[in-house]
């Protein structure tokens, strides 16, 4: 190369250089620092994966060798298609999610298919039966696919409804395509017959690229724009586009195993370029789509295989996710790589004997011990052992003038370089338990012994820091210059010569004390039962039975920025600045905190019984936490948060045995009243976190929380339309509120139907109405047996009075009149006597025609008739209108009812004719369902008081309101507005008519 061109060369690239260097601060997390998680066949992942897209409702569908099949995150499901819909081959080479939300897949057979809203439709025609390698669409929205793997294939495009072949008249090579890549400039890249062309946007043909593109080449493009290109065993990997214009055309990169063809490659948001091979897992080349050139000599390389817990080396299709996770899949299952916030550290051994020790290094390094060796780690390497020690390690401590000690059985030392330097101890063969740095410079340790302190080179008891009969298994120094001492369930402070003792009696109830911490005028204590913090007077105590996460907290740092950050056997815990005080403020209510688990990177709970801190803030800000199984660092500043609110579906909805989709409103069968609706969210992240919220409108009073459960069932439906809603959260707790609904209705039977309800109704109404009736019936029967026995008592006292009251009246008035008689004409008496016989025979006469008046009236029964008779009696002025009219169809009425009637009629007409003063009369009789009478004048009227209480003295009123009630049935006197009297009688008609001889069905009839 010219140095003009190496000066335009290196002058291109160091942008991207610098680019490098930046991205390098803040670099991904090597691939064992991420989060693997594997699905195999235990877990029901199907094997033989040849092909991952995810579509735009979220899932990950999987093409095998066995169908296609989608996943959720939390279950696999095979595609099964609709009635009359068939896929054409169970052997899936390619997927294709597009824009637009369709799902393409090409099979081994040669052909294609369209998934679309659920429905699966296939265009064959124009294919040849060859695999069908890779799917791709253009800027366009054109469908293009890759054909092999023999001369019969090469390259089409979907068109209008069909295929098209793009061969050489296009300017493509005829033969085999491997790969066709849709850019985002709008080309079109194709790899066929062994040759690279690209289609520019606009342009009518391809145009040649490479004239030898290796052995099944496959095409990808870069964040940077840049083509990349996999090739045979010659090169490994090869950058196409995007170099300087003096430089060559190809930039290589070197194979990482023995079998150097790439399947397939994949840039993900970082720009590292991720890979798999045939036969040798998975490959990441750091940061090269985002550094150009220069990335492929400074990425970092790394390669991750069945030996790492690759669910098998032999790797084919690779995918990023909408939530940025990797997903590879293998002949045996399906692998998940994400970065979590928490990242273990490489290097030191997964298991200690006797525990991990940790203290700060220098440049966010940190110290630990582990099986009596001393390591070093890094957040960006592996950690490297700096010596081994002699026995197991008690201490590990950095003070303030960058000094390590390290204290093990017997022994204290002081790190210099790579060896530890002895420091010899103020007593023989004692192992030291706690230090603690009172001052710069200034060190003291407890023991057996007691206490003593080191300034310079010599020890000097130190009695104020040992209490006869105590050992202290912690010792603290807080910002005030206050020693705090802690032994089992009680912490003693020294102040000076002051000295305070708090345990279980003094709110120190954390059970065994087992870390302190302090920062400013904060300190801190944790153990069995929570965490508390001392206020200035007493611990304030945060419980672990209402924070479950508290329990047994082993480590705490507060940092510069306020927060809390805790390491207990639930996790990492994040209590945030802003929750802190108001957490120590409610203590009875529940802390607001983010726990960081085995699902964010932890490799296992807090190191319990060390009683030493298990979680430190090191130099550059990372946290560094000690478990049983290992450190794990976590970057504050780089906490992993999913922003993306998961799309939510409902699946399925079972009832009766029978399955529905959720597609279109649902209507289920007659009578169906249990079911079970089953729904999902597309979280694929953290899946185990996922939560649910639903409600059944018109069922659930308000959203019911399922937790992780994704199902919903319910019993004792009615007949009606429901809607069912559902809404979740992803793996951090962020809301789709919109959720996903379904609306299904349930049918009524003939039992549970309206006009059941109907029919029902008017059976009820018809009982109702007989027992009414029945009811009415025998109240006639009642009155009308006891008004048939006045009757007959009537008749009796009649003909009583006319055989021998009249007849007696008849006989005296005879015998009077024989003495009449026989008194002399002239006698003064005689006159008089006469008048009385003749007023006697006027009695006698009245008596003899009211008897026959009643027995006649009573053997009538038109009261119309007997009315009129009334009326003709009274002898009204002619000048007096009388009209008696009669509404509805005259009926038979009863005959002790007709009595009363007579009785109320003559003394409502008498009282017209004697008292009302009346130029008009009207009389109606109404036969209704009740039968009414009414007697209407114009005359002067009634005074409104005697209309309600009658004259004293007088029994008209009473009388005619008295033979009313006995009839059950209502007298209505009134002065009239307009003038006059209205007097009006209502009989119920069960008890006026006379019993109608038809039978009860014929009477239901009639009333239906």
């Amino acid at each position: 190369m010219s140095s003009v061109a190496k000066f335009i060369l290196l002058a291109t690239l160091a942008p991207f250089a610098s680019v490098g260097d930046a991205f390098a601060k803040d670099a991904p997390r090597s691939l064992g620092q991420l989060q693997h998680t594997t699905w195999s066949a235990r877990e029901g992942a199907p094997p033989e994966i040849w092909a991952l897209a995810q579509s735009n409702d979220g899932y990950l569908w999987l093409g095998t060798g066995s169908g296609l099949y989608r996943f959720d995150g939390a279950n696999f499901e095979k595609f099964r298609p609709r009635k009359g819909e068939h896929l054409p081959s169970l052997n899936v080479n390619s997927l294709l999610a597009t824009r637009g939300g369709d799902l393409w897949i090409g099979f081994a057979s040669g052909a294609v298919a369209r998934l679309r809203g659920g429905h699966l439709t296939l265009f064959d025609l124009g294919l040849p039966p060859v695999p069908v390698l890779e799917l791709s669409e253009d800027r366009g929205g054109a469908i293009w696919a890759a054909l092999g793997e023999d001369d019969r294939g090469g390259v089409a495009r979907f068109r209008q409804g069909r295929w098209e072949r793009i061969g050489p008249s296009y300017g493509v090579a005829a033969g085999a395509a491997t790969s066709v890549l849709g850019a985002r400039d709008g080309s079109v890249w194709a790899a066929a017959g062994g040759e690279l062309a690209v289609l520019r946007r606009g342009a009518r043909r391809f145009s040649p690229v490479l004239a030898s593109a290796s052995d099944r080449p496959r095409l990808k493009q870069s964040p940077d724009g840049a083509i990349w290109l996999t090739t045979g065993a010659r090169s490994g990997l090869q950058r196409v586009t995007g170099l300087p214009a003096p430089a060559a055309a190809m930039w290589f990169v070197p194979p990482m195993t023995a079998n150097p063809r790439a399947e397939s490659i994949l840039f993900d948001r970082y720009g590292s370029l991720w890979g798999t091979y045939g036969s040798g897992g998975v490959f990441r080349l750091g940061g090269v789509g985002l550094w150009g050139c220069a990335g492929v000599a400074n990425g970092e390389r790394e390669k991750f295989g069945a030996e790492r817990g690759l669910t098998s080396n032999l790797a084919n299709p690779i995918l990023e996710d909408r939530e940025g996770n990797i997903w590879v899949g293998t002949n045996l299952g399906l692998d998940q790589f994400r970065e979590a916030s928490v990242a273990v550290a490489t290097g030191l051994p997964t298991d200690s004997r006797n525990g991990f020790r940790i203290a700060r290094g220098r440049g966010g390094a940190m110290y630990i011990t582990s099986n009596e060796a001393l390591f070093m780690a890094h957040p960006r390497h592996a950690a490297r052992m700096l010596v081994r020690l002699p026995r197991r390690t008690l201490i590990l401590h950095t003070d303030a003038l960058s000094r390590t000690w390290i204290g093990t059985d017997g022994t204290l030392g002081i790190l210099s370089g790579t060896a530890v330097r002895d420091v010899p101890l103020p007593w023989a063969r004692r192992r030291p338990f706690a230090l603690v740095e009172d001052g710069p410079g200034r060190i003291c340790i407890s023991s057996l012994e007691g206490a003593f302190c080191r300034n310079g080179r010599d020890w000097a008891p130190e009695p104020r820091l040992a209490t006869p009969g105590t050992l202290p298994m912690q010792m603290l120094r807080d910002a005030a210059g206050r020693i705090w001492i802690a032994e089992g369930g009680r912490i003693e402070m020294v102040d000076g010569a002051r000295r305070r003792v708090f345990s279980a009696r003094h709110d120190l109830a954390l059970g065994t004390v087992m870390v302190m911490a302090a920062r400013g005028r904060h300190v801190y204590a944790g153990g069995d039962f929570g965490l508390a913090r001392f206020d200035g007077r007493r611990f304030v105590t945060l419980r672990s039975d209402i924070n479950p996460f508290l329990s047994r907290t082993a480590g705490i740092v507060e940092t510069s920025d306020g927060d809390l950050w805790l390491n207990t056997v639930a996790g990492a815990v994040r209590i945030a600045h802003a929750d802190v005080d108001d957490a120590f403020a409610h203590t009875a209510r529940p802390v607001k905190a983010r726990v960081f688990d085995r699902n964010d990177g932890m490799p296992g709970a807090a190191q319990q019984d060390s009683w030493s801190q298990t979680v430190m803030e090191a130099a550059d800000g990372r946290l560094w936490f000690v478990t049983r199984l290992g450190i794990a660092w976590i970057d504050p500043k780089r906490l992993s948060f999913n922003t993306l609110p998961p799309p939510v579906i409902v699946r399925s909805l079972i009832s009766g045995g029978s399955l529905y989709a959720t597609d279109a409103p649902i209507r289920l069968p007659k009578g169906a009243s249990n079911l079970q609706i089953a729904y999902t969210a597309t979280s694929l992240s953290v899946p185990s976190r996922v939560r649910f919220r639903y409600q059944l409108e018109g069922v659930d009073d308000g959203w019911v929380d399922a937790g992780t459960r994704r199902e919903a069932f319910y019993t004792g439906l009615k007949p009606g339309t429901y809607r069912f809603r559902v809404i979740a959260s992803n793996n951090d707790g962020v809301w789709n509120r919109t959720g996903a609904m379904v609306e299904f209705t349930i049918p009524p039977t003939f039992l549970q139907s309206e006009l059941f309800l109907a029919l029902c109704g008017l059976a009820l109404f018809g009982l109702l109405w007989l027992a009414y009736s029945l009811r009415l019936q025998a109240m006639a029967s009642r009155i009308r047996m006891r008004m048939a026995e006045r009757l007959e008592e009537r008749e009796r006292i009649a003909r009583e009075l006319h055989d021998t009251l009249l007849q007696s009246f008849q006989a005296l008035t005879l015998r009077f009149q024989l003495v009449a008689d026989e008194l002399p004409i002239t006698a003064t008496a005689r006159p008089s006597l006469e008048a009385a016989l003749d007023r006697a025979d006027q009695v006698i006469a009245e008596g003899r025609d009211r008897v026959l008046e009643l027995r006649s009236l009573q053997e009538t029964r038109e009261i119309a008739v007997v009315i009129g008779d009334l009326i003709e009696r009274q002898d009204f002025d002619p000048a007096v209108t009388v009209k008696v009219v009669t509404v509805g169809k005259p009926r038979a009425l009863s005959r002790m009812v007709m009595d009363e009637l007579c009785y109320l009629a003559s003394e409502a007409i008498f009282n017209i004719r004697r008292h009302a003063s009346a130029k008009q009369v009207h009389v109606e009789i109404g036969y209704n369902s009740d039968f009414s009478l009414r007697f209407i004048d114009d005359g002067i009227g009634m005074d409104p008081a005697v209309a309600l209480g009658g004259t004293k003295g007088h029994f008209g009123l009473s009388g005619m309101r008295e033979r009313a009630r006995k009839l059950r049935g209502n007298l209505l006197v009134r002065r009239r507005a307009e003038g006059g009297t209205e007097v009006a009688l209502t009989v119920p008609g069960a008890v006026a008519y006379e019993p109608s001889r038809r039978g009860l069905f014929a009477r239901l009839r009639k009333a239906v």
